[in-house]
Order: structure tokens, then sequence, then C-alpha cells
């Protein structure tokens, strides 16, 4: 019966062995990457935006409602490890009637979250040409949409459209959210100068027709990212766009941009078709360390135990073999 226990013992203390390895080897690294089905809606507001009138070229200040659909485009023909989104904005006033609307598309890795330069995945941003919207292709570099799986406590560069290239978001600490430990990151953008747009002079109180009015932006971003996963449970940007020419300034985009509350909470505790950063995190750290680390463990002792069971089994068989050998009489 002890050899039975002792081989049982040793068999399942191997298996445990060869699960964590396989654990980290393998279900992790399939686990921390960017599944090629991707499809999700992220609601952002901004309250008391100042913003341009296009129609009108006059100010207005509203309460704006922003959707972002983002869907990956599971076809695309791109490298090994790299996957495409397709993301479309819409941004609302409080009476429902469209300020504006944007789309792009992104290639990156799916381990890194980094932009990657394919010629293949057709990335772009959409713009206006005049009157004409057109697809201007686009080389995206630093962190495009998410942190790297595994994000660590360092800073990271992060793209940003509107200037078209990367920038530093600084590392700033840990923080925790609804119970979820997060890391704080600051990206901070001087305003600078993007561009230059002929505009109405009246705008500026000109005689002028028309003027060549310089286009300004400052960003100040800031990202609340989940460390195992790498994506960002809140998000605020302080931005900064306005036109100006001789001295006058013009809003076109002044406002903060944020996540919902209800976006923040679904990101992190999830909803009936969609897993949070809670559940999410706790998996893929539990597959990368403590999973292996204690199949491992346990793999050890069942080992151990099994084999020393065995070597007394067969320290028992022996005793129980040996001949009994006569008392020598006197």
């Amino acid at each position: 019966m002890r050899s039975k226990i002792a081989a049982v013992a040793v068999g399942f203390g191997v298996f445990m062995i060869v699960a964590a390895v396989l654990v980290r080897a393998y279900a992790y690294p399939t686990l921390a990457t960017v599944p090629a089905s991707y499809k999700g809606t992220t609601m952002l507001e901004a309250t008391g935006a100042e913003v341009l009138n296009f129609e009108t070229y006059q100010p207005e200040t509203h309460d704006l409602r922003i959707e972002s659909f983002t869907i990956a485009d599971s076809g695309a023909d791109t490298p090994d490890g790299v996957v495409v989104w397709l993301n479309s904005a819409t941004v609302t006033r409080e009476d429902g009637s469209i300020f504006q609307q944007t789309r792009e598309r992104a290639a990156f890795d799916a381990v890194s979250g980094a932009g990657v330069d394919c010629e293949e995945c057709e990335s772009w941003t959409e713009a206006k040409d005049g009157d004409e919207v057109v697809q201007e292709p686009t080389v995206r570099e630093g962190q495009v949409y998410k942190f790297p799986f595994g994000t660590e406590k360092r800073d990271y560069d992060v793209w940003d459209g509107t200037i078209g290239e990367s920038s530093k978001a600084t590392f700033e600490g840990v923080e925790e959210i609804d119970g979820l430990s997060v890391y704080k990151f600051v990206q901070k953008i001087d305003a600078r100068v993007v561009e230059s747009r002929e505009v109405p002079g009246s705008m500026f109180g000109s005689t002028e027709a028309s003027v060549d009015a310089e286009l300004w932006y400052g960003m100040n971003r800031t990202f609340w990212v989940e460390p195992q996963t790498g994506s960002p449970v809140d998000r605020v940007e302080e931005r900064t766009q306005e036109l100006r020419y001789d001295g006058i300034a013009v809003p076109v985009f002044n406002g903060t941009v944020q996540y919902t509350d209800q976006q923040v909470s679904d990101l992190i505790n999830g909803t009936k078709d969609m897993k949070g950063a809670k559940e999410n995190g706790m998996m893929l750290g539990g597959a990368k360390l403590l999973y292996p680390l204690v199949m491992g463990l346990v793999g050890l002792v069942l080992l151990a135990a099994g084999l020393f069971l065995g070597r007394s089994a067969r320290s028992h068989k022996r005793d129980e073999a040996e001949p009994r050998k006569d008392l020598v009489k006197a």
C-alpha cells in the first residue's frame, strides 16, 4: 500500500512541476497579448468646454459627450505579434448635435502596446483637405492605446496625434482607485504651434477678409494604469487648443476631457459582457508568478514525499524478505 501511495505522490508531483512550467512559459504569454477580436466603447465627457463653432467662427461653451468606439481588424495583413485597431470618436453637444467626428487606423505591438512602422498595416489618420476628408498615412511611435503588459514604474513615450509624435509620460507613483492599485503617469506637452489656418479676419477684429492664424496646442494628460494588463482605467486630458493672430487668442478647444464615472467603474469592475481590470490583473499576475510558484512548491513537496515513501516501502520489503536466523545454542 505504501508503495502505491508513493507512486501516486511522485506522479502528481511531477505533473504539478511540469504544469507550473507550462503556465509560466506558455499560458502567461498567451494571456498577456492583445486579442485579435477586441471590440469596445469608451465614454468620455468635457464639462464647460470652450470650443469654436466652425460654421459661425464664434467661440461657444458646451458640455460635451465623447463616444470612442474601437474594433480590431482581425483580417489585417500584419506581421506576427502586431494588431490593427480602427477607432472612431464622435463628440456631441448637450443638445445631441455633432460637434466633431474623427477616425483613425493604428498598428501596434500586441504585447508592448507601442506603435509599429508597418507598411502593409495601412495606418492612417482621417483629416480634412479643404472640404474633402482624406486618410493621411501615419506612422505612430510610443504607446498608442495602452501601456505594456507588466507595466513598470518608469517613464514611457506616449503617442500624441495632434503633434504627430510621441512625448514622455512620467511615472508619478502608485495610487488606488476603487480598491485597485494603479500606476499614475503624467504627459505634459508645452503649448506650441502645430499648424496655420486661413480663417476670417473678423475673428480677431481685423478688417481683412481672411488671415493666416497659428493653431497653438498644449496638453496635460494623466493616465491611471492597471500594471499587469497595461490598460488605462482612467484618463484626464487638460487640453488647450486655440487660434492666435496679432496677439489675440480664440479658443478652438479649451477644456478637460475625462472618462465618465461609470466608464471608470466598468473598466475596473467589469460588466456582464466584459471582465474588469481587477479580475484580469489578478489572473495575469497569478499566471506570471503566484500560480507557477505555488504549483511548483506543491509539486516538489509531493515528489519529495513520494520518494521518501518509496524508499521506506522498499526498505520494509527487504526487511521482510531476509530469512530469520536460528539462535546459537550454548
